[in-house]
């Protein structure tokens, strides 16, 4: 039910309902007096810039002007009245919109009577946090091991792979790079019309096609082609796919084969722009990357545990333009300053809109996680401190080879300097939070 409290407005008479927690609906009414005033303000402005045959500019009966403008003078003295009135209801509530407000049930019946309207917005949501702490999150393990080292080496090792084209009439196998043209036989066509040859490029091995289709592949040699019956997986991602089958000409045009290098202390020197000279320094490299990268994903997990438990303890709802706003800025649709938008096609707009609508729980979520981290950070004074920011731009420096001055000019010039402040609330944040629940490690 909606809370209703009276705000103590000069000459106003102003009610604020509370239909949510982000949501405001002032129901203002401006005393007939007020509008008498405003009204012959209006007229007089009117009188002193119109000029009638017979008048003088500025020197016309009121009696006259009343008689040529009067709906005119109606109509502005309204905007005037709504308008002043709004301004001053706001500044006396404290309210500050978020959205575009909404007028509603306007009620003026003329000269001589109180005009009465209603304004909707929405502001920022009250956020009530009962309980931040007592949560239980496990910490992923950080673990790099030897195996997770060689995987990432062997990756390394495919991409500086050479490429040479299989020896005449032999097949492809598993890891070798195809070409591939494949015509559906099953696809409805216009009456004479042929299915059309689509072409695919792939590695064989890595679930980019079809089992079926693979199988089929490696029984051809490069020039060949022929008709094959494949079968979806029971386990497809299509649902209504699983277990049908469907009727393909394919034709392999190229294969090539991949010569890789040997793991080797000549190829630890082509990494890096030769900042590697032998292959235990470059495995010593790879394994500090990946326990960094390691230990960033586990206390991405902890903070996502942390704040999921903490927004089920606590649950609240967003306003929608707020969404909206993230929608714009993560989809580059923000407006320009006239408030206009990219023209798109109706087809366009159709499936920009499917995107959105795609997008909007993921959004939602992410303003929620925002909030929160901005309710705690203020609650408990976790901003960050200039030393904090300096010390962090002085540890950025060092790992870039420069000096603080030259860095801390360059995070101003592009912009990231905000980032960075707000990297280090999160930081005391999520700490906070960790401090007052408990963290095992997995």
């Amino acid at each position: 039910m909606a809370e209703h409290t009276t705000a103590p407005v000069t000459e106003l008479q102003v009610e604020v309902q509370e239909p949510t927690s982000w949501s405001r609906k002032l129901s203002i009414t401006v005393p007939s007096e007020r509008v008498r005033r405003t009204r012959q303000s209006v007229a007089a402005k009117i009188a002193s810039t119109v000029r009638m045959p017979g008048f003088r500019k500025g020197k016309t009966p009121a009696s006259v002007v009343e008689r040529q403008f009067g709906p005119h003078i109606e109509h502005e003295t309204q905007d005037k009245v709504i308008q002043d009135a709004f301004r001053e209801a706001l500044t006396s509530s404290g309210l500050n919109p978020l959205n575009q407000p909404s007028l509603e049930h306007v009620h003026y019946h003329g000269e001589g009577g109180d005009l009465h309207f209603d304004v909707a917005f929405e502001v920022m949501p009250v956020i009530e946090l009962a309980r931040t702490e007592g949560f239980q999150v496990e910490r992923p393990s950080e673990a790099v091991t030897d195996e997770d080292v060689d995987a990432l080496l062997e990756r390394v090792r495919g991409e500086r792979a050479t490429l040479t084209p299989l020896a005449e009439g032999a097949r492809p196998g598993y890891g070798d790079l195809v070409v591939v043209e494949i015509t559906d036989l099953d696809e409805e066509t216009e009456e004479g019309a042929a299915p059309q040859a689509r072409p695919f490029r792939f590695e064989l091995g890595q679930n980019e096609a079809l089992p079926d289709i693979e199988q089929a592949i490696m029984t051809l040699a490069p020039g060949e082609e022929a008709e094959f019956t494949v079968t979806y997986p029971e386990d497809d991602p299509d649902e209504s796919q699983r277990g049908q089958q469907q009727r393909l000409r394919i034709r392999l045009e190229e294969a090539r084969t991949k010569q890789l290098p040997e793991l080797d202390d000549e190829f630890a020197r082509g990494i890096g722009g030769g900042e590697f000279e032998t292959m235990d320094a470059l495995r010593e490299r790879v394994r500090a990357d990946l326990e960094k990268e390691q230990k960033n994903r586990a206390e991405g997990a902890v903070r996502d545990g942390l704040l999921q438990q903490l927004l089920e303890a606590n649950p609240f709802e967003v306003p929608a333009s707020i969404v909206d706003r993230y929608l714009d800025m993560i989809t580059g649709d923000t407006p320009d300053q006239e408030g206009r938008r990219r023209q798109r096609s109706p087809e366009e707009e159709e499936r920009f809109s499917q995107l959105r609508g795609f997008m909007r729980l993921q959004a939602e979520a992410l303003v929620k996680r925002d909030l929160v981290v901005q309710h705690i950070a203020d609650r408990e004074g976790l901003r960050a401190t200039a030393d904090e920011v300096d010390a962090r731009v002085e540890q950025l420096a060092q790992e870039y080879g420069r000096t603080p001055s030259d860095m801390w000019v360059e995070l101003e010039r592009t912009g990231q300097m905000a980032g960075l402040e707000h990297e280090i609330l999160q930081e005391k944040v999520f700490a906070h939070l960790a401090e007052r629940s408990t963290v095992t490690q997995g």
